[in-house]
């Protein structure tokens, strides 16, 4: 599939911190890597190249159309911006790798270029998790999404990736030994007594 963008440079400028002298080149490389590494994900390839290719032919649906000015494009900004934070922080050059000054400022330590990137990381996430609910949540309207076969390339994502602390309300697995106080859920279906 020819290589077609779903967002512009100048949305990304437009949405995210991103000064205007930042090369359009370095936005549009980095909405491909956006798009291959991200989206394609949680479309599966299937979708997304019927996505670009009725994007470029105009022949969207106004489900479609909303599904990529309401959902794809607010994930795809925060997710170029990502991508592109390290390149805009240190460059290649011929003799090396270096990290950037200007008369008006000094560069960002590591650290915080990191720090920056995670909280860009939590936002294009959370754009990841309402499109893929947009999507389940409209089954007639996407039904191509949905007919995913193991000849399509990748499949599409079912559920956005959680790193987080998930505690259910159950039985423990075992008690503590006799003597030992314990903590159980006064709530929970399991306390009897004090």
């Amino acid at each position: 599939m020819a290589s077609v963008l779903l967002v512009s440079a100048e949305k990304i400028k437009a949405f995210v911190n991103v000064n205007e002298n930042v090369s359009e080149s370095l936005l549009l490389s980095n909405i491909q890597v956006a798009t291959d590494l991200g989206l394609q994900s949680i479309l599966g390839t299937k979708y997304l190249n019927h996505i670009k290719t009725a994007a470029q032919g105009g022949t969207l649906t106004t489900a479609e159309t909303t599904l990529l000015q309401d959902y794809i494009q607010p994930y795809l900004i925060q997710r170029s911006y990502y991508e592109c934070i390290p390149e805009i922080w240190s460059r290649v050059m011929n003799k090396g790798i270096v990290v950037g000054n200007t008369e008006g400022g000094n560069s960002v330590s590591a650290g915080d270029m990191r720090y920056l990137r995670s909280i860009t990381e939590d936002r294009f996430s959370f754009y990841a998790q309402r499109l893929m609910d947009y999507i389940k949540n409209h089954p007639n309207d996407f039904s191509l999404y949905f007919s995913y076969s193991s000849t399509d390339g990748m499949a599409p994502s079912k559920e956005n990736y959680f790193s987080g602390i998930h505690i259910t309300n159950s039985m423990p697995r075992k008690l503590p030994p006799k003597g030992i106080k314990g903590y159980l859920d006064p709530s929970s279906d399991y306390y009897c007594c004090d």
